[in-house]
């Protein structure tokens, strides 16, 4: 899985090879065959692998003490990290392929909706600290979800902050989210409720 996923980082789908894969890995080409059957089962399988360390990673630091501002500039850093790694490129990657193939679409629908359900129980937390009612968890799942995937998408296609404003957005959030922390300690309610 490690070898899979620095030949993804290198080289991206198109350019990916059992053969770069096997010579990383120290391993018979075949064996990769034997055990993943296709390029695509392989990339499935490293992005499950690797996705289940980030949710791992994401649920504790969601359930450590802390605001919910530092928690959004935390899970900031982390996605930097995500991005680094390959995790972002290879999702995308497979978005893509799963718009026209059903079994790997249905996959990385399985990975997405993992995220879902943890942003959706943050949300839910979220809301209930800060007092309001009148937006559901499911709403600022969709927001935050649609927003994330869409500036995955724009920075795999090379799209730059003085385009996009990605950055910059995630700063927003995190302001907005500190004046909601300053509010709440002060004893006020957000116009929101």
């Amino acid at each position: 899985m490690e070898a899979a996923s620095r030949c993804i980082i290198q080289h991206g789908h198109a350019r990916l090879s059992t053969r770069a894969i096997a010579a990383e890995a120290g391993v018979n080409q075949s064996l990769i065959h034997y055990y993943f059957g296709t390029k695509e089962k392989l990339m499935l399988a490293v992005v499950g692998w690797m996705n289940e360390a980030l949710l791992k990673r994401q649920t504790e630091m969601y359930d450590s003490p802390g605001t919910f501002a530092e928690k959004w500039a935390q899970a900031c850093r982390f996605y930097e990290q995500d991005l680094a790694s390959g995790y972002t490129r290879l999702v995308i990657e497979l978005s893509g392929m799963g718009v026209s193939n059903p079994t790997v679409g249905q996959e990385v629908r399985k990975i997405r909706a993992q995220w879902r359900a943890l942003i959706q129980r943050v949300a839910g937390e979220a809301l209930e600290h800060f007092g309001i009612r009148s937006v559901t968890p499911e709403e600022v799942e969709a927001y935050i979800t649609c927003f994330w995937e869409g500036m995955d998408l724009e920075m795999m296609l090379g799209v730059s902050e003085e385009e996009g404003h990605h950055w910059q957005s995630l700063r927003t959030f995190e302001r907005f989210l500190r004046y909601l922390e300053s509010e709440k300690a002060a004893g006020r309610r957000p116009a929101i409720v």
